[in-house]
């Protein structure tokens, strides 16, 4: 195999994957940290408040950040300024929109999750929003050129200031409160505004000029990434919502700390995700439907190949998983943590289904699939909180990514006939793939010294 073959791959991927990482272990570690110094009640409105503005991220990126990347690199250069200009007009629209509704709305919402501090976290929130238009504009638009090098080191400043300043909170005070951790949060952001600007700027376009045919341009196309994207998030912290109303904020302490350790099998799927969007939307615009399949049957193959392994190893051995990042008092989430590793390796075949049909100008395809299985994740959420409890949550969750997985793969098939035995072929053949590109790039360079 050709070291060529994996250039664009292992380029790309390094900066996409340390971001991706980042991000990860600055969660890990302050699960770590906040586990420890946080009740269970406080940590539940904590978790709650870091998907509600997961939630929020999506929705704002969800309208535009796919529509620049697509119509980026589908596009003659002298179009770029307006798709930028395109892109801002949208970005606050939907932001200001946005922070309307927080304030609106928060207050009965936290109630009706019995979590009344919640609101008091998110109007804190609200600078935060604000800061998240130009974080977001710059980091489209390194997307969008293929340039991960300055995503990385602004979501790496952002995480870490954030850590660093609750860690030195508690050296001093040896407790944090709610209201500390956000106001870091929001330091952090804007530490991620400023590098990330550095790095984009030398593709900022800074004539600002409307034009009302892009913004529609890209409002049309997100509009589904949009719809979907809602969905797929809802669908993914439907059962931390349900666990809430259901049960108690406590409650979600415990689930939260099982879905964090389980996001170390969705680095992958993240990363590749990253990478493949501009690389099968180039393919086709050239026509080669062919070559867009196998983008997919690879991407997922090499996330399966790394996933599986590690999901191994938590499924082994949970409850020492959970004593070293959670501490004694959440090891009784085992069992959970080893229900959330099983459905977590459904999400690398959900995931780039997304990507692909984004991709190939198929979003309504994804959307109608994400709004259809979400709806029905509601629905066997709440049934089988009710009946069996936070067990019963995992359990649905699992049901309902399973449904998911049998639809996604049906319309793969039908569309690329893509296929799954070709899926595990490329999972298997990944190990000496990568020994064979370790062998080349470092190994044979390193002897011929």
């Amino acid at each position: 195999m050709s070291d060529q073959k994996y250039t664009y791959w292992l380029k790309s991927g390094i900066y996409s994957g340390a971001q991706k990482a980042a991000v990860l272990l600055f969660g890990i570690g302050s699960v770590l940290v906040l586990t420890r110094s946080l009740t269970k009640p406080d940590m539940g409105v904590w978790n709650l408040f870091l998907a509600y503005t997961g939630l929020i991220e999506i929705v704002r990126q969800s309208l535009v950040k796919n529509a620049v990347i697509k119509y980026i690199n589908s596009s003659h250069i002298t179009e770029h300024s307006a798709i930028q200009s395109a892109a801002l007009t949208m970005n606050v629209i939907i932001t200001v929109l946005i922070g309307i509704l927080i304030a609106a709305f928060i207050t009965p919402l936290s109630n009706v999750l019995q979590a009344p501090r919640l609101s008091h976290v998110m109007y804190l929130f609200l600078p935060g929003l604000l800061l998240l238009i130009p974080f977001s504009q710059f980091e489209w638009i390194q997307n969008a050129n293929a340039d991960f090098k300055g995503v990385f080191w602004s979501y790496l400043s952002r995480q870490g200031v954030s850590f660093t300043c609750i860690v030195v909170h508690l050296l001093v005070n040896h407790e944090v409160s709610l209201t500390a951790l956000i106001i870091y949060f929001n330091i952090g952001l804007a530490t991620g505004v400023l590098v990330s600007y550095l790095f984009a700027r030398k593709f900022l376009y800074f004539s600002f000029r409307t034009d009302k045919a892009w913004t529609a341009r890209l409002w049309h196309f997100g509009k589904y990434v949009f719809g979907t994207n809602i969905s797929s998030s809802l669908f993914r912290n439907t059962d931390q919502f349900i666990v809430s109303s259901v049960i108690s904020t406590s409650a979600v302490a415990l689930y939260s700390v099982c879905l964090r350790i389980s996001n170390l099998i969705d680095v992958p799927s993240q990363v590749l995700g990253d990478i493949l969007f501009p690389k099968s939307a180039k393919m086709m615009e050239d026509g080669n439907l062919g070559k867009v399949k196998f983008y997919y049957e690879k991407a997922v193959g090499s996330i399966l190949a790394i996933a599986v392994p590690v999901s191994l190893v938590i499924f082994l051995f949970p409850k020492q998983i959970i004593m070293i990042i959670a501490g004694k008092g959440y090891v009784e989430a085992s069992a959970l943590l080893q229900i959330t590793v099983l459905y977590g390796l459904f999400l690398p075949f959900i995931k780039q289904f997304g990507t692909i049909m984004d991709s190939i100008g198929r979003p309504r395809t994804n959307f109608v699939v994400m709004t259809t299985t979400a709806i029905l994740n509601v629905g066997i959420c709440l049934l089988f909180t009710s009946k069996f409890g936070l067990v019963g949550t995992a359990y649905g969750m699992m049901v309902s990514y399973g449904i998911c997985l049998i639809i996604t793969q049906t319309i793969l098939y039908r569309t690329l006939q893509v296929s799954m035995f070709s899926v595990f072929q490329y999972m298997f053949r990944f190990y000496p793939d990568m020994l064979s590109v370790f062998q080349q790039r470092f190994i044979l360079k390193w002897k011929t010294r």
